[in-house]
């Protein structure tokens, strides 16, 4: 470890959701606090952009806020409004586009319940039946993850289910789910907070079971100081740069899902009325399509719409869609919208904005590994002056954040 080392109260790990939270929380109690970053903007995935005189979401990012309280403290971060956008996702059943996830549908008195055995097929098959398992939601979680129910876990369906619901809308950021987290970031700033961007985390320095310092790299190399770290990225990143290094065996292989964005824009005031579509047909490449203008209109000029159709699959050369070129992908998005999906008549008036390949988007952990894979975080977890904050959308990160914190406020007492 270098003799100069600089010194913090709290050095968070990660600038998403998470992270930002945390930082945030932490500035807010007095606590010198500095955020390493390794992108060159806040945010994470939860990041607004900007092309042909639009402003469009990476991906579609509902905050799946469900208390009146998260609204007016998302509204006295970014002194705006929330909006409420007041259509629920929607599906394609039965070529039809119709109101509410695949995953929310229950039927009336299913007969042919199953038990809870660990996987997705058994948790699904636990609440809404085998029949109607198979017939609405199976086509569309296995498009999505491209494993068979059996193998998906059972903790991957719970959180589709609960954690990201929205049954008669969804109140969203005005400008954008970037604009949430430039304002938390430029709350950090404006409590003493230092934000490094374009800074990665190259070693974890440890000693006699407790974090002794962060070795980052911006250029030059040098190391934070603090009692206390929040690791608001994935823990086997922070385990492989320890040093010493951790016992072997904590780190275990785990499949990641590829994810292409295909933008498109057209001189046209809208294409449907919905935010958000779930397609599970295996001819269209997408699995859900957004439309920011009906997000937010303030995203997008009067007389326009951009389109978001996120293509799920692996970054393999035996994937139906990744090989493609970004010219042929975005030809095949546009064809889908005239068929089989029917939506308009003629495609031919989009024109291609962005694609944004992203061969490792998020972890896919096989049923039966469940418990290979958190070792790793509980090794970290049981260092001293270790915090882990994480979540699998926007509002349960940002809780996340602010709950890591509270459990070092709570040890200090």
């Amino acid at each position: 470890m270098p003799d100069m080392a600089e010194r913090s109260d709290v050095v968070v790990l990660g600038g998403g959701p998470a992270g930002l939270s945390a930082a945030l929380a932490a500035a807010r109690d007095g606590a010198s606090v500095t955020v390493v970053e390794s992108a060159d903007q806040v945010g994470g995935l939860c990041r607004t952009l900007e092309g042909d005189g639009c402003r469009f979401d990476l991906g579609g990012h509902i905050p799946f806020i469900h208390d009146p309280a998260r609204v007016a403290w998302a509204e006295a971060i970014t002194d705006r409004p929330m909006l409420w956008v007041d259509r629920p996702v929607a599906r394609m059943q039965h070529g039809r586009i119709t109101p509410g996830r695949y995953i929310d549908q229950m039927p009336a008195a299913p007969d042919d319940l199953v038990a809870d055995d660990g996987t997705a097929a058994g948790e699904l098959g636990s609440h809404v039946g085998v029949a109607f398992r198979d017939h609405v939601i199976r086509p569309y979680m296995e498009k999505v993850d491209g494993w068979p129910l059996e193998v998906i876990s059972a903790d991957r369906a719970r959180k589709l289910r609960d954690e990201q619901q929205a049954p008669n809308g969804f109140w969203y950021p005005e400008g954008g789910i970037g604009a949430l987290m430039d304002a938390m970031a430029d709350g950090v700033r404006r409590a003493g907070g230092d934000i490094r961007l374009g800074t990665r985390v190259t070693g974890l320095h440890h000693d006699g079971g407790r974090v002794t310092g962060i070795a980052i790299e911006n250029g030059t190399a040098s190391v934070l100081e603090a009692p206390t770290v929040i690791c608001a990225i994935t823990p086997g990143a922070v385990v492989a740069a320890a040093d010493p290094p951790a016992p072997e065996g904590l780190l275990v292989p785990v499949t990641q899902r590829a994810v292409t964005l295909v933008y498109l824009v057209a001189d046209r005031e809208r294409l449907t009325d919905e935010a958000w579509i779930q397609v599970a047909d295996r001819r269209v490449p997408f699995s859900r399509i957004a439309e920011f203008r009906n997000w937010d209109p303030g995203l997008v000029p009067a007389g326009r719409t951009v389109l978001c159709a996120e293509v799920y699959g692996s970054a393999t050369d035996d994937d139906p869609w990744w090989p493609l070129t970004d010219e042929q992908l975005v030809e095949a998005v546009k064809a889908s919208l005239v068929d089989p999906l029917g939506w308009t008549d003629d495609a031919s008036d989009f024109r291609a904005l962005r694609v944004i390949r992203m061969p490792r988007a998020y972890p896919l952990v096989e049923a039966d590994r469940v418990n290979d894979v958190v070792h790793a975080p509980q090794w970290l977890w049981g260092l001293d002056g270790m915090e882990l904050a994480r979540g699998g959308t926007v509002v349960t990160a940002i809780e996340a954040g602010e709950a890591a914190v509270a459990r070092i406020a709570a040890a200090a007492r």
